[in-house]
């Protein structure tokens, strides 16, 4: 009888535990999926933010509020919707290299400015210069199609202009980290070479011959002040060029809900009469966009309202 007992008691310490344990699993699952559930939910939220903001963006630009309308000059600005700050860059396209125009000198001094430089500087301004003209003779560091077989590459150079900024990535020589340097500072829509410094970025100016850091901080901190007094922007006494705008102009917005949870969304817009009569048409959408975040403090300095 004692041993029943024994038994008996031994099993309902069991029994408990399982309960317990299982009672524990059942709490930890149930504060997962909260937090999943938040997750996706402040994830949403701030996609549909930076939604808002690119549509605000869009107004701003092509609206009919000429007084109020935003130019387009390399510029950040932080407004507020629902509570949540959302910060937005709109620049004409016209600030940027033009990878498909670009000359070899200038490529050399994109990549310098970047701290690329030697024979690997080279041979990526030798393969995309390859890449674009019309034959399959390649540069002294180039590469056409036989060398891209050579390396295993189930592709040729397009032997033609770059359909798209993320094409460059197929070049031989490219890598991930050095792509992600450059995709800020080129474009595709630009049709020609010279560059417009109004609208372009601190990266971008720093690729001009003969320039310096302190000529270039100084020119943005001037423009950046023109700009929030409504006075005309021109160009630094150290350019000799054009300053003729594109109307072609790349957005991003950005929301940041907390930390880890933020949404950046990139579109690029020309101004125009589209087909369903807005003022524009819609050139590329891109969400989850990766570029430096526009809310790093270095940034602040930069807001125009």
């Amino acid at each position: 009888m004692t041993n029943n007992k024994g038994f008996a008691l031994v099993l309902v310490l069991w029994v408990l535990t399982l309960v317990t344990i299982m009672a524990s699993s059942f709490t930890l699952t149930i504060q997962r999926e909260t937090a999943i559930t938040s997750g996706l939910k402040e994830t949403a939220e701030a996609t549909a933010l930076a939604d808002a903001g690119i549509s605000y963006a869009i107004l701003k630009l092509f609206g009919t509020d000429q007084e109020q309308s935003w130019q387009g000059f390399n510029s950040l600005y932080e407004i507020e919707f629902a509570g949540q700050k959302v910060r937005i860059k709109v620049a004409d396209e016209s600030g940027k290299i033009s990878i498909n125009y670009a000359d070899a000198e200038q490529l050399q001094q994109l990549f310098a400015a970047i701290n690329v430089d030697g024979e690997l500087a080279d041979q990526l301004v030798d393969a995309i210069l390859d890449w674009r003209d019309k034959n399959d003779l390649h540069r002294v560091y180039g590469a056409e199609k036989d060398q891209y077989a050579a390396a295993d590459k189930n592709y040729a150079p397009r032997n033609g202009l770059f359909a798209s900024i993320e094409e460059l990535q197929m070049v031989m020589g490219m890598t991930p980290a050095i792509y992600q340097q450059l995709q800020g500072m080129i474009s595709i829509y630009t049709k020609k070479a010279a560059l417009n410094p109004t609208t372009a970025s601190r990266e971008v100016l720093l690729t001009l011959p003969e320039v310096t850091a302190e000529m270039v901080d100084e020119y943005i901190v001037q423009r950046v002040a023109n700009e929030r007094n409504q006075e005309a922007i021109t160009a630094p006494e150290w350019f000799k060029g054009s300053t003729q705008k594109s109307g072609i102009f790349r957005i991003i917005a950005e929301v940041m809900i907390s930390k880890g949870i933020s949404q950046q969304i990139m579109v690029v817009v020309q101004k125009s009469t589209s087909q369903n009569g807005l003022p524009f048409k819609i050139l590329k959408w891109a969400q989850d966009y990766q570029l430096p975040s526009l809310f790093l403090s270095t940034n602040d300095a930069r807001l125009i309202n």
